[in-house]
């Protein structure tokens, strides 16, 4: 029965998003220690709600969205960028977004959770994991990678309207309060 839905939703996606074209196996599922300069944020998708929807992911930079990646449930993704403060973006029919302070060297975890309410994903800090539920997502989740040809056609495609989406729902991110966005943010001692 799990075959046959993962199959499904490997279907559907592949027709709406095209995210199997965009993303491939990455070369080994080991996940490697982060530069020294760099930290590294790994981003999981392990839920099957919401499986049918494609989940896209950006880091934004000075307002302008760099695309991280597809990220299809039963999956994860790797990403290295600089160390400070981040804004990170997932969009499935909804747009929502995660904080960040990551300090150098370091590699965080993350899992995009499906929000019931708006078909969209929230990235979501992992504050432990070394827990049983991050061990879980850690290693019930198969470690993908963009092909670099397909994801740039795609970004170049998609950008100027996945910038209006930004726009639009990170307006809506500013109203919540500080407590709320504290929950949404990866801190240093996050990292390992």
């Amino acid at each position: 029965m799990r075959t046959a839905s993962s199959v499904a939703a490997a279907a559907f996606c592949l027709l709406v998003s095209g995210c199997a074209s965009v993303m491939r196996d990455a070369p080994s599922q080991q996940i490697s220690q982060s530069s020294p300069d760099k930290a590294k944020v790994v981003f999981m998708r392990s839920s099957m709600v919401g499986a049918a929807i494609g989940c896209d992911l950006f880091e934004v930079v000075n307002g302008e969205l760099k695309f991280i990646g597809q990220l299809p449930t039963g999956n994860k993704v790797a990403y290295e960028t600089t160390p400070g403060p981040k804004v990170f973006m997932a969009y499935g029919t909804a747009a929502d977004f995660m904080l960040a302070e990551l300090a150098p060297g370091k590699t965080y975890y993350s899992v995009v959770r499906p929000n019931w309410g708006t078909g969209g994903f929230a990235p979501t800090p992992v504050r432990d994991v070394k827990s049983d539920e991050a061990k879980g997502w850690i290693s019930s989740t198969k470690l993908i990678e963009p092909s670099p040809k397909e994801a740039e056609a795609w970004f170049a495609e998609n950008k100027q309207r996945m910038q209006s989406i930004y726009s639009e729902y990170w307006s809506r991110f500013q109203n919540k309060s500080p407590s709320e966005k504290a929950e949404r943010t990866l801190m240093p001692a996050d990292g390992q």
